[in-house]
């Protein structure tokens, strides 16, 4: 993403709905989203006013209490979630939650070994680096115990997940790896072994979840549930930063002995608290997963049909919903991309595991007409190579 920022002097000002202007006044449709944060649009003025009506009444509070902004928002949460959940933690951002899930799965069972999948992407903190794919745990160290699987292989399931096993970690589709997939047996192989081990199933629905895929979350698609579900940045819809990690009954019961195995600071601020109970009312109430649904599959339809006519430049279309990931010839060329698109004021970046991938997060409410044009500017890109 380095070399698109600096091909792409970009000063971004007035967000509004599914789009944002430069300094110049250009319109740009944010198919970035802030890697898929704004999925109720960009500048959701029912959240900026709630974020300054709270501004006039609280303060951050003490992350060790409990307040009643902490309460109500995990209360609403857990209702939130199609799974039985109880307990949340909050944290800032999407690699914290992770962390703390980790920590979380290792003081619950006793164990060390952490198994997570190749392809993986989960951020940009100390357990996240060491599970993901890349350079960076070459650069910054692995946290000892972590086994990599492939992902998608059943019997590496099987054969990996003992009784040693503290969780198993997983995405249900790799956004950052071309919007890669997994058979619903696998998921549902690993539920098994989890339970049977007594291992922790770990998913991150920081990029899938809040309705992107069509559903709340893309668990739902496999009929699983996880013991622990890491929920990202989407949590405050873009106003205020928070995200959580919630987990099953049995999992809380630790938490209640050992409330402070992780501190964050930050984490559960009583203003983002108030941001997010609000956003989960808007969440509610529009139910943008509908509308991801059915333009979703507009999207994916017409990025199908544009990659039959372009096979030799288009080497793959995958996706669920509002993500779709469109592989390109290589790097250089998903760059090259990238800026034209832009500058037909169209935002996107390439993918952080799969870097010749092009990926396509836009707002959960975005039109019909406004996909028309993502499909026009890409088709023009594509016809001139």
């Amino acid at each position: 993403m380095g070399s698109q920022i600096t091909t792409l002097p970009i000063i971004e000002t007035n967000p509004e709905g599914a789009y944002f202007y430069d300094s110049k006044g250009k319109r740009y449709i944010d198919c970035y989203c802030g890697a898929g944060m704004f999925n109720l649009g960009r500048h959701v003025k029912e959240l900026s006013n709630t974020l300054c009506e709270q501004a006039d009444k609280s303060d951050q509070g003490n992350f060790v209490l409990i307040s009643q902004e902490k309460a109500l928002l995990a209360s609403k949460l857990v209702s939130f979630v199609p799974a039985p959940m109880m307990g949340v933690f909050f944290s800032v951002g999407r690699g914290e939650a992770m962390d703390f899930a980790c920590k979380l799965a290792r003081g619950f069972t006793s164990r060390a070994q952490l198994i997570t999948v190749d392809g993986a992407y989960y951020g940009e903190t100390g357990f996240s680096i060491s599970l993901s794919d890349g350079d960076k745990k070459k650069i910054f160290g692995q946290i000892p115990q972590i086994t990599t699987i492939p992902f998608g292989n059943i019997q590496a399931l099987e054969e990996k997940v003992t009784r040693n096993t503290a969780a198993v970690i997983t995405e249900i589709i790799q956004v950052e790896n071309a919007c890669r997939k997994a058979s619903e047996g696998f998921f549902k192989i690993m539920r098994q072994v989890c339970s049977s081990t007594g291992a922790l199933m770990i998913i991150d629905e920081t990029q899938t979840g809040m309705g992107r895929t069509g559903k709340r979350f893309a668990f739902e698609h496999y009929g699983i549930q996880p013991d622990i579900l890491v929920i990202g940045e989407a949590l405050g819809a873009g106003i205020f930063p928070i995200a959580a990690t919630v987990f099953t009954k049995k999992v809380q019961k630790f938490m209640h002995k050992n409330p402070l195995i992780h501190l964050s600071t930050f984490g559960g601020h009583d203003l983002g608290c108030r941001v997010a109970y609000e956003a989960l009312e808007l969440y509610e109430k529009i139910k943008p997963w509908e509308n991801a649904h059915a333009v979703g599959q507009y999207l994916l339809d017409k990025l199908f049909t544009l990659q039959r006519i372009y096979p030799d430049a288009m080497i793959s279309v995958n996706g669920q919903g509002l993500v779709a990931a469109l592989t390109l010839k290589n790097e250089d060329m998903a760059n090259r991309a990238n800026v034209k698109l832009a500058r037909e004021g169209i935002f996107a970046v390439h993918a952080k595991v799969a870097a010749d991938t092009i990926l396509l997060r836009p707002a959960l409410t975005i039109a019909k007409h406004d996909v028309d044009d993502i499909i026009r500017v890409i088709g023009k890109f594509i016809k001139s190579l």
